[in-house]
């Protein structure tokens, strides 16, 4: 029997009962064509499946055989917004992740031959499994400290989350100031799940200039994109949303914040064809001397910046062009924690944001604490800030001290 790929067996059988829409299916085309080599689910094994990572998603589709029914159970899932929140799971409507790695997928004999029935568990993409009803309900666990800190910086996040999602609907660009560890990355992250888009990051260097940031080609021809060219070309030759966030911006050299200058704001229709770009709507455009031009649809490309409040000042010209998102502390978070500590907590953020610390008691540190009084996380704290400015230990022990509370 020769080979089969697994959209087509579905295909052949009326996709299983799942609602493959023609969108979908056509994005997942050009998409199929990044994966790379064919992928084989195991032959001759009742649990079959194969699971892979396209852009940062984990895609997974599991075949379980039942050869006395000439059946085989289709169980597809995947991390993506569109499957997890815009109702794939619910309403089995593949993603175009899961349609693009089915279509390079090939099933083995024993399964060609079966009839597909789809199969969408809730628990396959995080949810909870329907359980039956019991006489008496058991109590709900109590939730560990950490997962309560956990759950009150996951609102915060959604906050900023929902305010940078607010300036990209109206074709804006934030730009995310605030702290190391404030949430901005995980916000940024968080958005471009929601709406499906490729999430193109970069950290900034005063070592990159506008080539190392848009693109270089070398003197044998060889063409390395970065992250500019990187997202345009994406946008430009797949057709698919792409979000380009520029973290620590304000550690790039000037040379490179003037490459993205341009970007920022959108080239209106009625230019476009002037400058060479055969194209018949807005554009986000720029160069670099060792790449040259460098476009997308406008539509297609989402762009956010985030820095921290002190360093290189910003470019007026820069925050003409932006949103400006003041990233702040949670102050709830803080309020979870001991009297001792709550105050530590808080006097970091206020000594980091006046510039008199370095870093303050970050988010990522505050759910590692196993009690509301787990001295643990200051004391590793007052370690980071022993390296990076002795001074600043000094004065952080001193200010604690002065709370009355040390």
């Amino acid at each position: 029997m020769s080979s089969m790929s697994l959209f087509a067996w579905l295909a052949q059988n009326n996709y299983a009962g799942l609602l493959v829409e023609e969108k979908r299916l056509k994005r997942s085309e050009s998409l199929a064509s990044t994966i790379g080599a064919h992928h084989r689910l195991v032959g001759g094994k009742l649990n079959s499946a194969i699971c892979t990572t396209i852009h940062g998603y984990t895609v997974e589709w599991k075949i379980t055989v039942n050869p006395p029914t000439n059946t085989a159970r289709v169980t597809p899932a995947c991390t993506c917004a569109d499957w997890l929140q815009s109702g794939g799971w619910t309403e089995k409507r593949p993603c175009k992740h899961l349609l693009a790695l089915a279509v390079v997928t090939e099933i083995p004999p024993l399964v060609q031959s079966l009839k597909p029935e789809a199969h969408v568990a809730q628990e396959q993409t995080g949810g909870a499994a329907p359980q039956p009803a019991a006489s008496t309900p058991a109590a709900a666990p109590e939730p560990l400290f950490g997962d309560q800190i956990a759950s009150v910086i996951d609102q915060a996040i959604g906050r900023i989350a929902n305010q940078v999602r607010e300036i990209l609907s109206q074709g804006l660009v934030p730009l995310l100031v605030g702290p190391t560890g404030s949430g901005k990355t995980s916000a940024i992250r968080r958005v471009a799940q929601s709406l499906d888009c490729r999430l193109v990051e970069h950290a900034g260097s005063d070592s990159y200039t506008d080539s190392d940031l848009v693109g270089v080609m070398m003197p044998s021809g060889l063409r390395m994109p970065g992250p500019i060219a990187q997202a345009l070309g994406n946008a430009r030759e797949l057709g698919e949303p792409v979000l380009l966030f520029l973290d620590e911006f304000t550690r790039y050299h000037l040379r490179a914040q003037e490459s993205l200058m341009r970007l920022l704001l959108p080239i209106d229709a009625n230019v476009v064809r002037s400058l060479g770009i055969e194209y018949d709507s807005a554009v986000r455009a720029t160069s670099a001397p060792f790449w040259g031009d460098e476009w997308a649809p406008a539509e297609s490309v989402h762009i956010a910046l985030a820095c921290n409040p002190w360093g290189t000042p910003l470019d007026p010209a820069l925050v003409r062009r932006t949103v400006p998102v003041m990233v702040e502390f949670a102050t709830q978070v803080a309020d979870l924690f001991d009297v001792r500590l709550a105050t530590a907590i808080k006097l970091s953020w206020t000594g980091t944001q006046d510039g008199t610390l370095p870093l303050p008691l970050e988010y990522g540190e505050l759910v590692r604490a196993a009690s509301s009084d787990d001295a643990k996380i200051l004391d590793r704290y007052r370690l980071r800030l022993t390296v990076l400015d002795p001074a600043a230990r000094t004065a952080f022990d001193a200010l604690l001290k002065g709370s009355g509370v040390a």
